[in-house]
């Protein structure tokens, strides 16, 4: 008996039964978003970035101007530790980084607002693709604008250009999460 299941056991590893569910750009995430960057194998405890579904979206301030959230970063991954440090220096605030911590999509409370790379990813595999009900305006990204501290980095969904905008002007927000 104990062959046998140890024969079955190797078919199932051996067939993919095991094997964790792949994603492809376009696909709908676990918490109902959509997949718009897989870097092709889990490191740092992720893989995939999920887009937050189109009726979650919605246009808020980044934060105060000309108050420095020092430290944050534009490359893919950067996006949650951004939104991190404009929480904590915005406590009070609505700020868009605040409004992505604290969205709760599908039971997923995991979101945060994407880097400018991130958010360029979303604007070129889902944006112009069609995918995710995207408006042409602006959009936050959780990048500072390095040589201002009255700015942080946008992106025009119109025609994918990066921008830089007041902080304390309403712009539109799309939370990422990952996976």
């Amino acid at each position: 008996m104990k062959k046998i299941f140890i024969v079955l056991f190797t078919l199932f590893v051996c067939t993919g039964l095991f094997a964790q569910k792949t994603y492809k750009i376009g696909d709908t995430g676990p918490a109902g978003g959509i997949v718009f960057f897989d870097k092709g194998s889990v490191s740092d405890g992720w893989r995939y970035l999920e887009a937050a579904p189109a009726g979650t979206e919605f246009t808020a301030e980044w934060g105060e101007g000309g108050m420095n959230v020092a430290g944050t970063g534009t490359g893919i991954g950067s996006g949650s530790r951004n939104t991190r440090l404009i929480v904590a220096a915005f406590k009070t605030s609505e700020s868009a980084g605040r409004l992505c911590a604290n969205l709760n999509v599908n039971g997923h409370k995991d979101w945060f607002l994407p880097s400018i790379d991130e958010l360029d990813l979303m604007y070129k595999n889902l944006k112009q693709k069609g995918l995710g009900g995207f408006k042409d305006g602006f959009y936050w990204s959780s990048s500072q604008d390095a040589g201002n501290y009255y700015h942080a980095l946008t992106k025009l969904f119109s025609d994918g250009k990066q921008y830089i905008g007041y902080k304390d002007y309403g712009n539109n927000v799309r939370a990422a999460r990952t996976f």
